[in-house]
């Protein structure tokens, strides 16, 4: 740095000394910015300074030599910046402009009115500001289509810049920006006018034309003009001047050039050649002379921005875009009209008051996903919605006060709207599928509607009169209306709709607009929803944000990506307000200082404590969730008391102190709620449902949902919460099972699950320790048991069917509603005393609960909730009607949860559950025994349903009430754990089964008092059918069917990963074993019928052991001997037989090969030293020793299909699929067979497993730490010592490590990498190709190593496909020359040429039609060598000619016709996808094999070996190519012109794993129903220019410059060998068939950057592009939210289906969405390279395909 600064000294020195002598030229080199003497050429690299450096993409730069400062625009970042010197100091670079660029090409410096002017020639934009970067206006914005190059003439008032858009031109204006000094000077003979700069001294502007490769010059009107320099100028950019001298910078020669400016002369390079040169200036003080001007004293009275004028007064006031002038110097306060735009990451204000519509970025943070946006006129605040961070947030304009207002429970946030009056905040969410209100700031949230919402989207609201509109887009479109506080609900528009997205009123018309992005019009109604009218319905292929202010409705569009208006009555005077802007959310047109209207809650409130809410006629107070409107319907306070009830659909409550009204509670997701109970200590809210067979819990106000147990439910109908000890209780009557577990689910124990029918309802007394069960069964009665599930007995007998059940503490009563006798009972907890306490009228009671004297019940039957007199039954009162199917009722208050016990504190001390025991119980921990009903009854007579309750209650003694208080605990541990010693902490089961079904994987212990089974809460289970288990680390193994991927978790269902992936769904794992000791998994696989190991700790794929695809092994079912090292399969040959080998698959032994049929499980006795197996065809399952001897049958009758097999302690287990039943037997003998399980559907496996001693597995040779091998570890000497051995295709080292084989044979090409398989012959090697296939322009290595380092053949050389180099002459002259003879391939008759194995006539060579699918008849090339064609002299002969050609294509194609048709009428009912004609799937493509190759069966073997072995070579996460070259000699791979092709209807090429998916457009939500008249993406000029922003680094980086395969055809003998061997080698075969478009390498110019092209048409976008626009078939669900919906909004992924798989992609570089924009419609002018020029973005890649050197460092 002290370097640099004594450099600029010397620089600054020099220049004070003498100017004049020595010119100084500044410039700017992309990464710098540099000075150099431009007299000292000598010594041309040693006289440059770098005086700015470290920048990332500088273009253009000027200076203000007075104040010291050089200014630059950078257009990678997009911005201007600014560095400044005080005399040799120089400061830190700052940021003068950094928003609103995107390509800033020009800036020139005003020295005189100290402003900045810049051209973007992406915005189409001139604009100026002052020089710290305020005050910025935008000075021209129509007639401007690539603006370039700018320069001053500060003392005249003028500016000029060069335009080389479709028209090219130079223009000049004065520095006002008034129009009527706008005047184009030049227009002829101009192309790509790149540099521009002024002699002031002779008045004179010069220019450089890139195109034409000349330096011009004219008067200031443009008259005068001459060339100076012409010819031989490579591609001159920028241009300055000094003296007689003029220079400029070459991108060609990378160089700075030199002439006189009046003859051309004396023509030099200054500076070269290995810079990157941009723009420049002669930096002297001459160059900007001083002048007295009226903007240097004191800004000429101007408010904001003094602009010099070519005419008198010589200057203008001015004012920032979007401010109007009041007077002539002084501007408004800011816009008064304004549109707010939600542009997904930004928001953006676009002033109405000015013609410019220039939008302007909002200075915010954090925005990720803007939707909605609205405004509030009487604080200033802007609100949005964001989707990502899934919340409301709010600022000023100014960005100022940036704050969130709702951030917890907002799923996805679509619509906004303010109360101005009210001073509350509406929204819609259509994750949550609510309304909710709240005020400004966020506080008092209120949910309004919650039911039957869809999809609401746009909200729009009326204060004044107090509605609100929203739309709603879901299965059934409609606009509704409701009061504000969300009452006087109804349906305004129903018919005709389809994605009602936007809403907007007119408040003086009354008037209701709407738009739809589906049926593509714009409509109106009054706002009852009468008198509808369309206002527009022409070209609006996808309409968004929309509002209305004043005449005119203003509305975003995806596809078009703009904003425009029209006039609300008329539909006329359309008008683009914005162009060409991506991701355009919602908008919002506004007054920003009209408060229109007010109501009564203006004015305090309205008086409400809360929420004032207005209505049509009247306001109310309303409350936010948890409190209640007092009697005053003023006040809201948290109420003491309510009632909760569940119904099927929801969960609601009721006010007990006030109007009883019933309110939801925003519960999303109830599907049928039945058992309700809440925990006081965190106000929430437990309940049952049996419709999705869960428990969930959340928050009084409905926040923070849970599911707490999900798995092994059936029918939960009875649930209870011990507040004590925090656990929840619940029965089932599907599996006829009292349960308990923690609150959130953990720590699950079945507590009674024996003679239990039936158990319906459940209430605790955790003070007294006991639990109360109403049970239906086939003699309904009432049971009581201790917490734990002991000293269990009848209570009470002779009742009907109990549907409610509730304890009341106060008076130790229970009381219950009996269905059958149609009454209320109660008796005291001993079952004593009992009693009728309400009868008569009830005819169907379904519930109950007691708070202080009242008990409360609900009746289906009168669809009514009551209550009465707890004693007596009477003051009976109906306090809710009109509510259906109210499953459970009870009351919230605290003293419903009194009581205590001693695991209340810290639980006891227990480490899992705390169960409180009765008053008198020990705490012994040997009380396991499942208890059972004991037969004596507490009260067996039941009371006649006539008696009276009064007199009941007359009749019972006056007794003083006895509290049994609890004193003692238990505790106890979930199902199959076990205590230890200390009676305190759990431990897992050591020896257990597991089994699985179909989504469902079970524990399973025969002998245990608890529960036999459970279901272990595993989640995400599809298809289960191998199952394994790993003692060491606990894991559980499982094959998931639904994904072909093997998967592992720990019992408790965390830890879950996925072990073997299979993206390319080539696999299908068939079976698993575990070996504990080496730590290996082993698993088989049905389709490439290999057996494979992975390593348990890391995942890595070790390799296939057994069989492979070229092999005709079978191996399915697997068992592993970990003691003695062997594993053991079944080999489903013919005939099948069973087999043992070393865990490397060596010393393979066949133990099991006569008398078997189709073995179906497989298990090893590690105790017995014997193996089982279970025949499904023979019905039998047998055992023989480990080798096969002392074979014997074990079971052999009354089998029916058992598929798994294993042996536990004394008893071999098995499976019966089809009889649903788990059995067992002596494994000795067979006898004492026992049913253990029955009814149990979907079994898939069985297994046994236990722990192991740590001191046994440490001291295993195969240990990990102990064998030290690289891949598998074999023990031998019967487990003494262990080997390290390897799998398949690999050989070991040096005793540890596996390595591949040497090297490949003379006559084949070792690839650089690559696996081998050693096939039947012991020779041949997928890393070995034959060596005729080195150097064919087809890539056979999977590291594309056999194409590099190829030798180059000389023009008049032909190149063979081994590389050699022969004459030219030599190619089709009978005798072959090449090695290979390829020079004797491709070779036609006489008269004919041949392209991609065709050979077609002469004639067709060079006619301006291309014929050969790669155009190559039309090449350069092939018309430069043209022969002349011996029938153009012979008119008859050509006519015969092209005659004989015509008559002969004629036939084939009525041939193919009537193929066609008899294909039709034959085939038309064939092998049809049955979800072809679902509008949700992809249309599958139908395949075709070609005749006459391979079978497809190479297809599979190369995912096959992508998958398994690709994984050894590459390791984890290697790509699946990797392995993919293995499979053509392992499957003997046929011949270069072999292979399948694969064929779908519409000609595309394609593998059998494709994954392009066909969809019909009409069939996905989202996309746009109309055809638009015009393609949705901008039309590319006819002159594209070279701009700064069309910068790409390389080559082609976007979609419609390049496609997949470069702007190559592929040739028919490529596409086949592809697709046979090639096809997982990268190549991707051009879909469509062929095409005749030649794609250009460079950008075309409307290029839309890496940050800013256009965005795809995806659900995380905003854009949709129709199929008839393009022939790319991308297909969209417009949902503004990131994740993928459905429809034209947004859902969860839980809730739409995910579409992000219907997308093709056809670029990489595109970083703002995961898709790119489909490609432009082709220009011709495309391909040709004078109307693809480069910019100074793209210099690099058009002149160097490297990048340049770097910039020298200063010295």
């Amino acid at each position: 740095m002290r370097l640099l600064v004594q450099l600029l000294a010397v620089f600054l020195v020099t220049v004070q000394q003498g100017a004049s002598a020595h010119p100084w030229l500044l410039f700017a080199n992309r990464k710098d910015i540099r000075l150099v003497d431009a007299t000292q050429t000598r010594n041309r690299n040693n006289n440059v300074t770098i005086i700015i450096k470290d920048l990332e993409d500088a273009a253009a730069l000027d200076y203000h030599y007075e104040k010291g400062m050089v200014c630059w625009t950078d257009i990678s970042l997009e911005m201007i910046r600014c560095a400044y010197h005080q005399g040799a100091n120089l400061l830190n670079k700052t940021n003068v402009i950094t928003t609103g660029l995107v390509s800033p090409d020009g800036l020139a410096i005003d020295w005189l009115g100290n402003k900045l002017y810049w051209t973007d020639s992406e915005t189409n934009r001139l604009e100026v500001s002052t020089l710290n970067g305020e005050n910025r206006k935008v000075l021209f914005w129509e007639d401007l289509d690539q603006p370039r190059a700018i320069c001053l003439f500060p003392k005249k008032g003028l500016l000029f810049w060069t335009d080389w858009g479709e028209n090219p031109k130079i223009e000049s204006a004065g520095m006002n920006g008034d129009l009527t000094t706008r005047h184009v000077i030049i227009k002829d003979e101009i192309f790509w006018p790149n540099g521009l700069t002024i002699d002031y001294e002779e008045e004179a502007i010069f220019w450089a034309d890139a195109k034409l490769n000349i330096i011009c010059s004219a008067s200031l009107s443009g008259t005068n003009r001459r060339t100076v320099s012409q010819g031989d100028l490579q591609h001159p950019f920028a241009l300055t001047m000094y003296k007689n001298v003029l220079y400029w910078t070459d991108w060609q020669t990378k160089s700075i050039h030199s002439c006189n400016k009046k003859t051309g002369a004396g023509r030099k390079a200054v500076l070269g050649s290995s810079l990157t040169p941009m723009d420049i200036h002669v930096y002297d003080q001459e160059r900007q002379p001083y002048s007295a001007l009226p903007c240097q004293n004191q800004n000429a009275k101007c408010s904001h921005l003094c602009l010099s004028a070519p005419y008198p007064p010589w200057f203008t006031c001015a004012c920032p875009t979007g401010s109007k002038l009041v007077d002539n110097f002084t501007c408004a306060d800011g816009a008064q009209q304004l549109l707010l735009l939600a542009r997904r990451t930004d928001l953006r204000r676009i002033s109405l008051d000015t013609p410019d519509y220039t939008d302007v970025v909002l200075p915010l943070d954090g925005v990720k996903h803007a939707i909605a946006v609205d405004y509030d006129p009487v604080d200033g605040f802007v609100y949005w919605s964001d989707d990502e961070v899934r919340g409301i947030r709010r600022a000023k304009l100014d960005g100022s006060q940036q704050e969130d207002v709702v951030m917890a429970e907002v799923d996805h946030p679509d619509g906004i709207a303010v109360d101005w009056i009210g001073r509350n905040l509406y929204w819609t969410d259509t994750g949550t599928d609510r309304i909710e209100v709240s005020r400004l700031n966020g506080t008092w949230r209120k949910v309004l509607i919650s039911e039957n919402l869809d999809e609401p989207r746009a909200l729009a609201l009326d204060p004044e009169v107090g509605w609100m509109f929203w739309t709603d887009w879901g299965k059934e479109p409609k606009i509704e209306r409701a009061s504000m506080d969300g009452s006087d609900r109804v349906v305004l528009v129903n018919t005709s709709l389809g994605w009602p997205n936007g809403i907007a009123l007119d408040y003086v018309q009354r008037r209701l607009y709407w738009c739809d992005a589906k049926t593509d019009k714009i409509e109106v109604a009054d706002m009852d929803g009468s008198k509808r009218k369309e206002i527009l319905s022409e070209n609006v292929p996808h309409i968004f944000g929309f509002s209305l202010l004043g005449d005119f409705l203003y509305w975003t569009d995806w596809q078009h990506r703009s904003i425009e208006r029209v006039h609300k009555w008329t539909g006329e005077d359309r008008k683009i307000i914005v162009d060409q802007l991506p991701d355009l959310m919602g908008l919002k047109a506004i007054n920003i200082t009209e408060v229109r209207g007010t109501n009564p809650c203006a004015v305090g409130n309205g008086g409400c404590s809360h929420l004032c809410l207005n209505r049509p006629g009247k306001f109310v107070c309303a409350c936010p969730i948890g409190y209640e409107l007092t009697a005053d319907d003023i006040n809201c306070v948290i109420p003491e008391a309510f009632l909760l009830f569940t119904r099927k659909e929801d969960i609601r409550r009721i006010s007990l102190e006030a109007n009883h009204k019933n309110v939801i509670i925003p519960i999303a997701g109830v599907k049928e709620a039945s058992a309700l109970d809440f925990d006081v200590n965190d106000n929430r809210i437990y309940w049952t449902d049996i419709g999705v067979k869960s428990i969930s819990r959340a928050f009084m106000n409905g926040s923070n949902l849970e599911v707490v147990v999900e798995f092994g439910l059936e029918y939960p109908e009875g649930m209870a919460v011990d507040w004590v000890a925090h656990n929840i209780y619940w029965a089932d009557m599907g599996s006829h099972r009292v349960e308990v577990a923690r609150l959130d689910g953990s720590s699950r124990r079945v507590l009674i699950w024996k003679d239990l029918k039936n158990p319906r309802s459940i209430a605790l007394d955790p003070g007294e320790g006991y639990m109360y069960l109403g049970v239906w069964g086939s003699v309904p009665h009432i049971e009581r048991a201790g917490l734990d599930g002991s000293q269990r007995i009848t209570l009470v007998n002779g009742v009907g069917r109990v549907n409610g059940l509730v304890v009341d503490f106060a008076d130790r009563r229970l009381y219950w509603a009996d269905v059958d006798g149609k009454h209320i009972e109660s008796c005291d907890l001993d079952g004593k005393q009992r009693q009728v306490v309400v009868s008569g009228n009830m005819p169907q009671p379904h519930g109950l609960t007691q708070y202080e004297e009242f008990i409360y019940w609900a009746d289906w039957t009168t669809r009514s909730i009551e209550r009465a007199h707890k004693q007596s039954g009477e003051n009976r009162t109906r306090i809710q009607t009109q509510v259906d199917y109210v499953m459970d009722i009870l009351v919230f208050h605290s003293s419903r949860q009194s009581g205590w016990n001693p695991c209340a504190v810290n639980n006891g001390g227990c480490s899992h559950l705390c169960l409180a025991l009765p008053a008198g119980s020990t705490s012994s921990s040997s009380l396991r025994t499942q208890p059972s009903v004991s037969s004596t009854t507490a009260a067996s007579s039941s009371l006649s349903a006539s008696t009276s309750p009064a007199a009941a209650t007359a009749n019972l003694p006056s007794t003083t009430v006895v509290v049994r208080q609890s004193h003692t605990h238990r505790c106890t541990c979930p199902t199959h754990y076990e205590l230890v010693a200390d009676n305190k902490t759990c431990v897992a089961p050591k020896s257990f089964l597991l089994f699985s079904q179909k989504n469902y994987i079970n524990r399973l212990l025969p002998s245990s008092p608890d529960s036999p089974d459970v279901i272990l809460p595993i989640r995400g289970l599809k298809q289960v059918r191998g199952i394994e288990f790993d003692p060491v680390g606990q894991h559980l193994y499982w094959i998931d069917g639904r994904s072909q991927t093997i998967r592992r978790a720990l019992d408790n269902g965390t830890q879950a990963s996925v072990v073997v992936a299979n993206p390319t769904q080539s696999l299908h794992p068939y079976d698993l074993a575990v070996e504990p000791y080496s730590r290996v998994l082993f698993w088989s696989c049905s389709r490439f019928n290999a057996i494979n190991a992975t390593r348990i700790d890391n995942h890595l794929s070790i390799g296939i052991l057994v069989g492979g695809p070229s092999t005709s092994d079978k191996p399915r079912n697997l068992a592993v001997h970990p003691v003695k090292g062997w594993l053991f399969f079944t080999n489903l040959v013919s005939p099948a037989r069973i087999e043992r080998c070393r865990l490397d698959g060596s010393d393979r032994v066949k133990i099991i090969e006569t008398d078997i049929d189709q073995p179906s499980a497989l298990t090893i006795d590690t105790e017995e030293e014997m193996i089982f197996w279970a025949d499904t065809s023979l019905k039998v399952i047998e055992v023989a020793a480990l080798d096969g001897t002392n074979r014997r049958k074990l079971i052999s009758s009354q089998l029916v299909q058992p598929i798994a097999l294993t042996v536990h302690g004394r008893h071999l287990y098995w499976l019966e699929k089809d009889s649903q039943l788990i059995e067992r037997a002596l494994k000795n003998n067979g006898e004492d067979r026992q049913r253990v399980q029955g009814r149990i559907p979907y079994l898939s496996d069985l297994l046994s497993t236990s722990t192991l001693d740590p001191n046994t597995l440490a001291s295993n040779p195969c240990y990990p730490p102990n064998s030290g091998c690289g891949h598998l570890c074999v023990l031998m000497d019967s487990g003494e010592r262990g080997r390290c051995a390897c799998p398949l295709n690999m050989v070991l080292e040096d005793g540890k490590t596996c390595v591949e084989p040497p090297a490949c044979s003379p006559e084949h090409f070792t690839c650089r990498s690559g696996i081998y398989e050693t096939g039947p012959s012991g020779s041949g090697a997928t890393r070995c190709i034959p060596l005729s296939w080195r150097c064919d322009g087809q890539t056979e290595c999977s590291d594309a190593s056999d194409e590099e380092d190829c030798p180059e053949c000389r023009p008049d050389q032909f190149r063979c496909q081994t590389g050699q180099c022969i004459a030219k002459k030599h190619e089709c002259d009978g005798v072959p020359q090449c090695m290979d003879r390829s020079d004797e391939q491709r070779c036609c008759p006489l008269g004919q040429f041949y392209c991609s194995e065709l050979c077609l006539p002469d004639i067709l060579l060079c006619d301006g039609v291309p014929h050969c699918p790669d155009e190559s008849d039309e090449s350069v090339t092939s018309c430069a060598n043209r022969v002349a064609n011996p029938l153009a002299g012979d008119s008859s002969k050509r006519t015969t000619y092209i005659i004989g050609i015509v008559v002969g294509l004629g036939s084939v194609a009525l041939l193919c016709v009537l193929f066609f048709c008899w294909h039709r009428r034959h085939h038309s009912h064939g092998d049809a996808d049955e979800g072809a004609h679902d509008p949700l799937n992809p249309i599958a493509p139908r395949h075709t094999i070609v005749p006459g190759h391979t079978q497809l069966q190479t297809d599979y073997q190369l995912q096959y070996v992508s998958n398994i072995v690709g994984e050894r070579t590459a390791g984890v996460g290697a790509p699946s190519h990797l392995g993919s070259s293995a499979v053509d000699l392992l499957s003997g791979r046929g011949v270069k012109n072999g292979g399948a092709i694969i064929v779908d209807g519409g000609g595309v090429v394609v593998g059998s794993n494709s994954s392009c998916q066909l969809y019909d457009r009409s069939h996905v939500t989202g996309a746009s129903s109309s055809s638009s008249s015009g393609p949705g993406y901008p039309q590319e000029t006819l002159n594209p220019p070279p701009s700064p922003a069309t910068d790409t680094r390389s080559h082609c980086t976007e979609p419609y410059c390049c496609t997949a395969v470069s702007g190559q055809s592929h040739k028919s003998h490529t596409l086949s060998r592809q697709t046979a061997r090639g096809h997982h080698l990268g190549h991707q075969p051009r879909l469509g068939g062929t095409s005749s478009q030649v794609y250009s390498t460079l950008r075309s110019y409307k290029h839309y950057k890496v940050r800013n092209q256009p965005p795809p048409p995806t659900p995380c976008s905003t854009d949709n592009f129709e199929e008839s626009d393009s022939q790319v078939a991308y297909h969209s669900s417009p949902s503004p939210s990131s994740i993928p919906k459905m429809g034209p909004g947004f859902k969860s992924a839980g809730r739409r289906q995910q579409s992000s798989h219907r997308h093709q992609r056809l670029g990489a570089d595109y970083d703002s969405d995961p898709y790119p924009p489909p490609p432009t419609p082709a220009r011709s002018h495309y391909v040709s390279d004078a109307s693809c020029p480069p910019s100074p973005s793209t210099e690099r890649s058009y002149f160097n395909p490297l990048p340049p050197p770097p910039s020298p460092s200063p010295q």
